[in-house]
């Protein structure tokens, strides 16, 4: 477990840190850059996140720890990252950044990060106060991958740092994972799932 634990964080680390080697080819204002570095960690960590959520018995036997502080750590920081991003915006801007946009459509998808940002927030709420709403609070929390999608929308067509090939192919990546997390937790059928964390359960009776 060590072992795969050292390779995560590795692997983790890597990507981390093309991120931020292609953030520094475009050089700009300390605030530009600022906004920038927020859009692209917080896209990873909200990756980092979601994946998290597909990995539960995974995470506790590298990690050692329970899901969901990992997946809160992550979550966190995702989220702090992302409001950040258009704070930022807005402080050179004006409070317009806040505003959606849904026409055109090819507008909507370059400005699809500010829709995006109230769906993450409704989605963290939903989290919260999950014990209020037990019925409903997984549904609401799902447009976590809503929200994701448009982000990569917004990123790909307008984001500074998405103009190099590694960065596309790391981006689309993320992207394409984050959806089959979401086909494998709410689209494919019930007995599927149960059967895969019945044997999730049963290799960790064995160890």
């Amino acid at each position: 477990m060590k072992y795969e634990r050292e390779l995560i964080v590795s692997f983790l680390v890597v990507v981390a840190g093309i991120i931020l080697f292609f953030l520094f080819q475009e050089r700009d204002t300390a605030i530009r850059m600022t906004v920038r570095a927020a859009g692209l960690l917080g896209y990873f960590f909200i990756f980092l996140a979601i994946l998290s959520s597909e990995y539960m018995i995974q995470m506790k036997k590298v990690f050692g720890r329970p899901f969901m502080n990992i997946h809160h750590h992550f979550a966190r920081i995702g989220v702090i990252l992302i409001l950040a991003h258009p704070i930022f915006i807005a402080y050179q801007f004006g409070l317009s950044v806040f505003l959606p946009v849904f026409y055109p459509v090819m507008e909507f998808l370059m400005l699809a990060g500010r829709l995006a940002l109230y769906l993450f927030i409704i989605a963290v709420l939903a989290g919260v106060y999950r014990k209020r709403i037990p019925k409903k609070w997984k549904d609401i929390h799902a447009l976590n991958y809503l929200g994701f999608v448009l982000v990569f929308f917004h990123a790909w067509l307008i984001g500074t740092d998405l103009q190099y090939g590694l960065m596309q192919i790391i981006w689309l990546a993320m992207a394409l994972i984050v959806v089959a997390v979401f086909v494998h937790k709410h689209i494919m059928p019930t007995p599927v799932r149960k059967k895969n964390a019945g044997k999730g359960k049963q290799e960790k009776k064995q160890e």
